[in-house]
């Protein structure tokens, strides 16, 4: 008979500490030594990683006490872990691996964990491998230390089960009750949904009303909603017409703007000057007011000397009259008075001359006035011109800073 079991390794159970292997070749029939060497917990950790539940049959009470409690120069472990190697090269378990590997794990919070081959796995299914092999973990594969007297114990009913866990067909009737219970249960609830239907029957016609509301809501819902999409999409492709469309307003907007920047600059520039030759023409304009005020002046003391010439001409001409009116008088003396007629009268030839001087110096006067006067007019009408162009100009700036404004805000 071929050998199954290749090597069993613990690591951290009980007292292996360390992970300690334990190989089995055809040679070996037993393991022995001193009491307390650990023999009976190799037995122990074959029972534990084959399924067995019941820690009073490992001497222990709880998941605790199968990992290494520590000593005075090794610390506790944190993990127990016991591996079964089998060799399955002749399908003895039905299992698709040449080797097969089963491991269980203990950790200090009370967890346990099985895997086979290093796969994780439930420990029904562990129980249902070794349950078709006659590996199960009741039985009796590890025989400890009174299960012996135990067993033959047994009355006839126990020990009937015995040998049909030993033949392995225990997993069978586990197989066979877990499908008489489902089948209970299977037969509950066709008797709670004979129920319900005979208790829904009556409201089968309501419900097949509801049931047509349903379809008829689900369809105009879907309608609604391919029809909100045609909207939403309409408004949609509007509204980027819209936006493409203000987007390009918005770029000869901002060319105008920038035209009207340059403009404005330009007539802030001819604006100035404009002021800097209305400076200039008022400077100008004032000392042609300087100018006007001394002609003014000299026009005032002409008209005082023509004023005074005037006068000594109404007197001289009054005289002139006394001396017509006198004439016969003065012819009986004009032998002695004729000297004094000469002088007389080159004094009368000197004032005329002063009065011919004077009256070309009024005229001139006068003309210098009158092209003074001239061109201060055209001196006002050009500050009336510059003052309009700068009113002008003034309104212009004043509406595109408005129309700025506008095209900003908009």
């Amino acid at each position: 008979m071929p050998y199954r079991l290749k090597s069993i390794e613990l690591n951290g159970y009980k007292t292996f500490a360390t992970r300690t292997v334990f190989e089995f070749s055809e040679t070996i029939t037993a393991v022995v030594g001193p009491n307390g060497s650990g023999k009976s917990n190799i037995a122990d950790g074959l029972r534990w990683v084959l399924g067995e539940q019941s820690y009073s049959l490992l001497r222990g009470r709880k998941t605790d006490d199968m990992i290494f409690a520590g000593s005075d120069s090794r610390p506790q472990a944190g993990m127990a872990s016991v591996t079964l190697i089998f060799d399955n090269s002749d399908g003895w378990l039905p299992i698709d691996f040449s080797e097969v590997s089963i491991t269980r794990r203990a950790y200090r919070d009370g967890q346990n964990e099985y895997l086979i081959n290093n796969e994780k796995v439930r420990l029904r299914d562990v129980t249902e491998l070794l349950s078709q092999s006659g590996l199960a973990e009741r039985t009796y594969t590890v025989i400890g230390q009174g299960l012996v007297d135990a067993a033959l114990s047994l009355n006839s009913s126990e020990r009937r089960r015995l040998f049909e866990e030993a033949a392995g067909i225990g997993l069978y009737r586990n197989r066979k009750d877990q499908s008489i219970r489902r089948l209970d249960k299977t037969r509950r609830n066709l008797e709670r949904v004979e129920d319900i239907l005979a208790e829904l029957k009556p409201r089968l016609r309501g419900l097949k009303s509801q049931s047509q509301r349903a379809k008829d809501f689900d369809q105009i819902r879907d309608d609604l909603q391919e029809v909100l999409r045609e909207w939403y999409g309409f408004h949609w492709h509007r509204t980027q017409r819209r936006l493409k469309d203000g987007k390009e307003l918005a770029g000869v907007q901002d060319e105008k703007m920038q035209k009207a920047r340059n403009s404005q600059e330009q007539k802030s520039i001819q604006l100035g000057e404009s002021r800097e030759n209305i400076s200039k023409l008022r400077a100008h304009l004032s000392g042609w007011n300087k100018n006007l005020v001394d002609l003014r002046a000299q026009w005032e003391l002409v008209h005082r000397d023509m004023a005074v010439a005037r006068e000594r001409e109404r007197f001289l001409t009054e005289r002139d009259a006394s001396i017509a009116s006198e004439q016969g008088r003065i012819e009986l003396d004009v032998n002695l008075y004729q000297e004094r007629v000469n002088e007389t009268t080159s004094e009368v030839e000197k004032v005329a001359q002063e009065l011919t001087e004077a009256e070309n110096k009024s005229l001139t006067v006068s003309d210098a006035l009158e092209e003074r006067v001239v061109k201060r007019e055209a001196i006002q009408a050009e500050i009336l011109n510059l003052q309009d162009l700068l009113a002008a100009t003034t309104a212009s700036r004043l509406k595109l800073e408005a129309r700025r404004i506008s095209l900003e805000s908009r």
